[in-house]
């Protein structure tokens, strides 16, 4: 009787759980989107302070700004407001960014001893910042760094080597970049190089990787380095998911989706293999990848200051497109941006996706919205209006690209 009663009890309690379950997974599901109305009902205002108290108390991670390079045109001191870029610690500190990944942009033109000789003189430039201001700038090596640094109210500025020439065909090269301090590479840039094809270039040499470049991705993956596919061709993508042990990154790259055949871009098929090897994908805010009127009108002008030997940030570069943009739409906005990273999500999940601006190097083709880095909180305005979470917003900020750079290390340390 004892067991007969004990089991009676055992299953009302059973019972009493699911029915608990139940309840409270009902009620959930009427609150969530009641705190999605409430907060979507906000003015836009009391959205705006939210913004920036959100970009203020959390990490913001940007993984491609190409401050160095502007510098060397137009040497300026960061640790001020600078008259041309859209980089600089004052804008940084308005925009909540904490970690700016700093970008050695290598030109497809140069040989490998050139390449070299210029990397040496970025990763000096770079550094020079962090012993000149040590209580403004701030080496980082890996995500625990980026940390202690936020903790400490540094900016980080992380090395990254845009496009792999450097690399020549030694690839005990890799071992020097990564005991300096750099923490991603970009296998290529606008040409195809000794490691794989560009998608900017329509000599497709090795259709994917190079043989050579097989053993820089194993490279990549024994020292920790993160191994970047943005500017690569599907194909080189698809060998990098295949090959590499480690995730993947997309440093600045976004979505085909909105601008088709525009392979610089990725597609729903490329966005999802990324997720699916844990990756993650930063989105970029050049217009020009964001919108396809914006591509057409941008690409005539980019044509426009080769045909002419013109370049793009020089007096008359700056003038034509200001004039050309007063007819032709070249600018997109921040809403644009929310919609790309709206649709890595619904493709791949909130996990997935990040913001790699390239902010001084996308030319006069920022969003109108979002001219610096002091545009961060415009983002999070946005995403705040269409009901995102604060923690949602935070793995969007810095949370997913910080996961992905731990994993690539502890792979590489395993």
């Amino acid at each position: 009787m004892k067991i007969l009663n004990g089991r009676i009890r055992s299953k009302r309690e059973h019972i009493l759980r699911i029915t608990f379950l139940i309840i409270t997974s009902i009620l959930l599901i009427g609150v969530l989107p009641l705190c999605k109305i409430k907060l979507k009902d906000k003015s836009d205002d009391e959205l705006l302070k939210t913004a920036f108290k959100i970009c203020e108390n959390n990490l913001i991670l940007d993984s491609h700004i190409d401050w160095p390079d502007k510098h060397l045109q137009f040497p300026e001191d960061i640790s001020m407001r600078t008259t041309k870029g859209d980089f600089d610690l004052v804008r940084a500190k308005i925009g909540g960014l904490n970690a700016a990944l700093s970008v050695a942009y290598i030109k497809s033109d140069l040989d490998v001893n050139e390449s070299r000789v210029l990397v040496d003189s970025i990763i000096e430039l770079i550094n020079n910042y962090t012993i000149i201001y040590p209580d403004k700038f701030a080496q980082a090596k890996n995500p625990n760094d980026i940390k202690e640094n936020f903790k400490n109210n540094l900016l980080s500025l992380p090395l990254c080597l845009e496009n792999g020439l450097p690399v020549g065909n030694d690839i005990s090269y890799l071992k020097n970049l990564k005991d300096r301090g750099v923490v991603y590479i970009t296998l290529n840039h606008d040409k195809t190089n000794q490691i794989s094809d560009s998608n900017f270039d329509e000599n497709r040499k090795w259709n994917g990787l190079s043989p050579f470049g097989l053993e820089v991705i194993k490279e990549m993956n024994r020292l920790g380095i993160m191994i970047d596919i943005s500017h690569s061709t599907d194909s080189t993508v698809f060998q990098s998911l295949r090959y590499s042990e480690a995730p993947i990154i997309a440093s600045h790259s976004s979505c085909c989706h909105f601008t088709p055949g525009l392979e610089r871009n990725l597609s729903d098929t490329l966005i999802k293999a990324i997720a699916n090897k844990n990756g993650v994908i930063m989105v970029n805010l050049c217009s020009m990848f964001l919108d396809s009127t914006c591509m057409k009108n941008c690409g005539y002008l980019l044509n426009w200051y080769h045909s002419n030997g013109i370049d793009m940030d020089s007096e008359e570069g700056i003038e034509f497109a200001l004039k050309y943009g007063e007819t032709h739409q070249i600018k997109s906005n921040s809403e644009q941006v929310v919609n790309h990273i709206e649709h890595i999500i619904k493709i791949a999940g909130i996990d997935y996706v990040g913001i790699g601006s390239d902010y001084d190097g996308m030319g006069p083709s920022q969003p109108i919205d979002l001219p610096d880095v002091s545009s961060y909180p415009t983002i999070v305005f946005e995403l705040l209006k269409r009901g995102y979470s604060e923690n949602d917003i935070k793995k969007i900020l810095s949370g997913n690209f910080l996961r992905v750079w731990n994993q690539i290390i502890e792979i590489a340390g395993s």
